[in-house]
Formats: structure tokens, C-alpha cells, sequence
């Protein structure tokens, strides 16, 4: 089983962004080799498993059920890119309260022989991917839909299936975080 955990995006911000994503890469029209990120399958990552055997499942959903973390605002802070991987995508502010929820989950995962990520947490929703080089058009870089906001009420644990017309994320558990007053930091 290939995992994952995340926030996922409601609709009401995962189907603009899809909208407008192919604006903002001019090239995008005519690259056959650009895989887009259906709006259903948006999400914010906060770690990636890997390949885990299916008998390590219950006990990562009973280390991850413990995780306690207040709700959290989620801001999208624009579009850029991870050139080097061929990623387009939309960035999210690094809040405290993300990275705190990023951090906890990550110890939760080691603490059941679940490896961190060597590279460093940098909070973002994967909009597309090329395994060809791609560039902004710099004058959509403002559009709206890559500045919207909204509030976190739980994480997932997903798998990732691979089919011919691409992956399909399936959520094995989503996990409610709490309700807080000082949620929205």
C-alpha cells in the first residue's frame, strides 16, 4: 500500500484552482506530457509513507487517531513551482499551527517505524506534474483562486492507487482535529 497523510480541499477551493491552474502554465495547452491534478484528488500533504505492508495498517491508524491538534486555518499563499521535480503547484503559508500538525503526525508515524521525509516539510497542494520543464506565465501569478483560505477540521490517511487514467486516493481514516479558540493561528 503507497500512503499518505493530509488535509483534503473542499470543493468550493479545489475546483477554482483547477480552473485555473492551466492559465497560469502557457505551455500547457500543447505539453501532452503535463498530468494534471484532478480537483477531487487536491490535497495538503503533511507526510508520505510510502510503501508500507498492510499488516503495519491498524497500528498507523490507532498512532495516527491519537494526534491532537486544534483546527487550523489553511492560507494559499500563490502559484510556483518545484522545478527541479516537475511540480506545479499552489503554495500554503507555513502557519504554526500547520507545522505543529505536520510535526506531530510525523512523530506519530516514527514512533511506529515510519521513517520522517529527509527533505524538509515545505506545505503545498500539487497541481501538476511534468516530467518536461515548465514556467509560470507571470502575468495570472496573482489570480484568485491561488489565494483563498479556509479552516482544516481533520486530516486523512489516504492510499494512493495507481490506475491507467492516473491515481485515485483512496481515504482509509480521516481524523476530526479540535475545536479551539486559538484554532485560527
Amino acid at each position: 500500500m503507497r500512503l499518505f497523510t493530509a488535509v483534503g480541499l473542499h470543493a468550493s477551493i479545489a475546483e477554482p484552482l483547477a480552473e485555473a491552474a492551466p492559465k497560469l502554465l502557457p505551455a500547457a495547452r500543447t505539453a501532452a506530457r503535463i498530468r494534471w491534478t484532478p480537483a477531487a484528488n487536491m490535497h495538503l500533504t503533511l507526510s508520505f509513507l510510502g510503501s508500507v505492508d498492510p499488516a503495519r495498517l491498524e497500528a498507523i491508524r490507532q498512532t495516527l487517531a491519537r494526534v491532537e491538534q486544534p483546527r487550523l486555518r489553511v492560507t494559499l499563499q500563490g502559484a510556483g513551482l518545484f522545478a527541479h521535480a516537475g511540480v506545479f503547484l499552489a503554495k500554503v503559508e507555513p502557519s504554526p499551527a500547520l507545522l505543529a500538525l505536520a510535526e506531530q503526525v510525523a512523530a506519530s508515524l516514527e514512533a511506529v517505524g515510519i521513517p520522517r521525509e529527509a527533505r524538509p516539510y515545505q506545505p503545498h497542494v500539487t497541481l501538476a506534474r511534468s516530467k518536461s520543464l515548465i514556467s509560470l506565465a507571470p502575468s495570472m501569478a496573482d489570480h484568485p483562486a491561488f489565494h483563498q483560505s479556509f479552516e482544516a477540521a481533520e486530516f486523512r490517511l489516504y492510499e494512493s492507487i495507481t490506475r491507467p487514467e492516473g491515481a485515485h486516493y483512496e481515504v482509509l481514516n480521516a481524523y476530526p482535529l479540535r475545536r479551539d479558540r486559538r484554532s485560527s493561528s
